[in-house]
């Protein structure tokens, strides 16, 4: 990505670029920050936007990447939103057979953890059916739709993304825990885990007075608050 660019300047030649001239002093470097601009200095995200296949933008982006991300459980929600998690349906192909670890369904599906299945289920409505205003539902299309875009007020759609992530991320862990017979925690637990990493998250953050976030973990309190 960078190009050498002469000083130097010819007559009687129009080839568009001038022929190098010694006398018109030494060749420099310059670093192509897109299709007609040059710079002196390198950029690690200039050079990546001229590299990189561009595709259009999914409509699920947002309910993945955000400022308050924890960078393992997005990418775990990143598989999940492509399917591309090593379910049972998925496993088929490799010739191994699985059911459903957390309720005994025979078909392991990425919707039927996500969260058709009782157990998901139980930990994501408990955990966010206040927080949502009892918007929660078991269908995996509906709730990816619904945390991406929604009319809750700004700490809600911070929260909701946040317990969203945490909660793929820790349901998909006991699932391989169990796989692996090593460990068996109740949907009550994993809640408890779930509740305690949302609120090591924003603990962090630290907002300022006045900045439109700097209630979060007041929020989280009110609404995970038990009758």
């Amino acid at each position: 990505m960078a190009a050498l660019h002469s000083s130097g300047s010819t007559t009687g030649y129009n080839w568009g670029e001038p022929v190098p001239d010694t006398n018109g002093g030494s060749d420099i470097v310059l670093w192509k920050h897109s299709d007609d601009s040059y710079k002196p200095y390198f950029s690690s995200t200039r050079t990546w936007d001229q590299i990189r296949e561009r595709k259009a933008a999914v409509f699920w982006c947002k309910g993945v990447w955000f400022a308050q991300e924890v960078p393992r459980f997005s990418f775990i929600v990143w598989l999940a939103a492509r399917n591309r998690l090593s379910t049972g349906d998925r496993m088929r192909a490799w010739g191994i057979q699985q059911a459903c670890v957390l309720c005994g369904e025979p078909d392991e599906t990425r919707d039927h953890i996500l969260f058709a299945c009782p157990y998901s289920f139980t930990v994501w409505d408990s955990l966010v059916n206040r927080l949502s205003g009892n918007m929660t539902d078991p269908d995996w299309l509906t709730t990816l739709q619904f945390v991406t875009a929604n009319n809750l007020q700004i700490l809600d759609k911070i929260l909701l993304k946040m317990a969203f992530q945490t909660s793929i991320y820790h349901i998909w862990k006991e699932r391989n825990e169990r796989r692996h017979q090593t460990g068996f925690r109740t949907a009550s637990q994993v809640m408890r885990i779930v509740d305690k990493a949302v609120r090591n998250r924003i603990t962090p953050l630290r907002y300022t007075a006045g900045h439109k976030y700097v209630g979060l973990m007041q929020r989280w309190f009110e609404v995970t608050a038990t009758s």
